[in-house]
């Protein structure tokens, strides 16, 4: 059913350039099977709709947020796009073992700004403590947001060296750019809910950082079978972006008109 959805152009599935990094560079897997994920995965996903790096997608709209009022593009450039293309035609051809230095370069340029963004993250979170310290445990979540996003947003802005023109056509309006509000949002309602709700820090939380502002951008689901990630993005309130578990998409899916 979900074959014959996208085949039938109900459904589209843009490919995040971090999943393609996180199947690619993946070192235990063998040739045989590396080229078996990239066939299934392509086989579903759209390559020629492949979104940027979350640190350089958020960059860019803030840039382009300060500039025109408006979200840049989410999709990565021809040079990269062909690389990528080019890299992993070569990798099938190969059966697996050939495996280019445009594609490993271009790959490992997403691992470094991957881990660039993770850190602004960490930091952004080390510098709220002082105010999450003078706030009532009872504080819902859409108060707690209203506190810490602008600080958080603020941060990202001088990081992306646009926060002056940011703050002259406002930071409320680049709080409602899809992928800063995903990005600034997930990671407030993770901050809450380990602060307020018990939640335990999890080791794949830090990739939920880098998915869901790419999928905000992109994509009007985002497919998770992680019930503590699709309670983050909801309360999130992120316009045009619904998250699913995999059983639900999947049922979407199997209808006559597919979501």
């Amino acid at each position: 059913q979900l074959r014959k959805a996208v085949y039938g152009r109900g459904l589209s599935m843009p490919i995040g350039i971090h999943v393609l990094e996180q199947l690619l560079l993946d070192r235990r897997a063998s040739p045989q099977e590396l080229v078996a994920r990239v066939k299934l995965t392509l086989s579903l996903a759209s390559i020629r709709r492949m979104v940027k790096p979350c640190d350089q997608l958020v960059a860019d709209d803030i840039r382009s947020y300060a500039a025109t009022g408006q979200p840049d593009r989410p999709l990565v450039n021809a040079q990269i796009q062909n690389a990528i293309t080019q890299g992993i035609a070569e990798l099938i051809e190969s059966d697996g073992e050939e495996f280019s230095e445009e594609i490993t370069e271009a790959l490992e340029e997403t691992r470094q700004c991957k881990e660039r963004f993770l850190q602004a993250m960490k930091v952004s979170r080390q510098q709220l403590a002082a105010l999450i310290e003078t706030l009532p445990s009872s504080i819902g979540f859409e108060d707690f947001f209203e506190r810490s996003a602008v600080p958080t947003v603020e941060r990202l802005a001088r990081r992306a060296g646009a926060l002056e023109s940011c703050r002259e056509r406002g930071i409320a309006g680049l709080l409602e750019i899809k992928s800063v509000r995903a990005a600034v949002g997930l990671a407030q309602s993770f901050i809450y809910g380990q602060t307020f709700e018990g939640w335990a820090p999890a080791s794949d939380d830090s990739i939920d950082f880098l998915h869901v502002p790419c999928a905000a951008a992109s994509a009007e689901i985002f497919v998770t079978t992680d019930p503590r990630l699709r309670e983050a993005v909801e309360r999130v309130a992120l316009d045009g972006l619904r998250a699913m578990s995999l059983a639900e998409f999947l049922a979407a899916c199997g209808r006559a008109e597919p979501a």
